[in-house]
């Protein structure tokens, strides 16, 4: 039987979190790797914080980072951008290898306001890339990319529909890149 090595997977995030929680709980149960840290340029949500805390994890929590280092990464292998929202240091990018969840089917819409540019262009589409991380904004290498019918023209709704829409997929994409 061949032994795999869990990989040691640091987090970065700028918003709620809410993907985060997701895959936090999915590798409750299947422990496909090890989060070692969450780094956030805001205040880290208190369901993930309580996830953390009830499931006795010891993974390193920093909040309000205003300019990501080393320091914090720890001995992560990997390092995966889940809505983190500042531009990444070139010193990181070239030391680390680093994915990112975009949401939008790249190489369309890079950057913010996914959602209404879609809309506004009658895509028939949306979706998310997972792609690696570079010193160019959101034009890494693409790894997988998931993509449904937009079935409405709400904003608010589509967004919805999309934070659903990779709360069931983006662990199991995850997983797949990580082995």
């Amino acid at each position: 039987m061949k032994l795999i090595k869990k990989k040691n997977v640091t987090f970065l995030l700028s918003g709620g979190g809410s993907n985060l929680y997701q895959i936090l709980k999915k590798n409750l149960t299947s422990r496909k790797f090890n989060v070692i840290s969450i780094i956030s340029n805001n205040l880290i949500s208190k369901q993930i914080k309580e996830l953390i805390k009830s499931n006795e994890l010891e993974i390193k929590i920093y909040e309000k980072v205003s300019n990501l280092k080393p320091k914090f990464l720890g001995d992560c292998e990997i390092i995966f951008s889940v809505g983190y929202l500042k531009k990444i240091n070139s010193d990181i990018i070239e030391n680390y290898e680093i994915i990112n969840l975009h949401p939008s089917l790249l190489p369309k819409y890079k950057g913010l306001m996914t959602h209404k540019r879609m809309l506004i262009n009658k895509e028939v589409k949306y979706g998310y890339s997972i792609h690696k991380v570079n010193k160019y904004l959101d034009d890494g290498e693409i790894l997988t990319q998931n993509q449904r019918n937009i079935s409405n023209s709400s904003e608010k709704q589509l967004g919805m529909s999309h934070k659903r829409f990779e709360h069931k997929c983006v662990f199991k994409d995850l997983v797949s890149f990580l082995y």
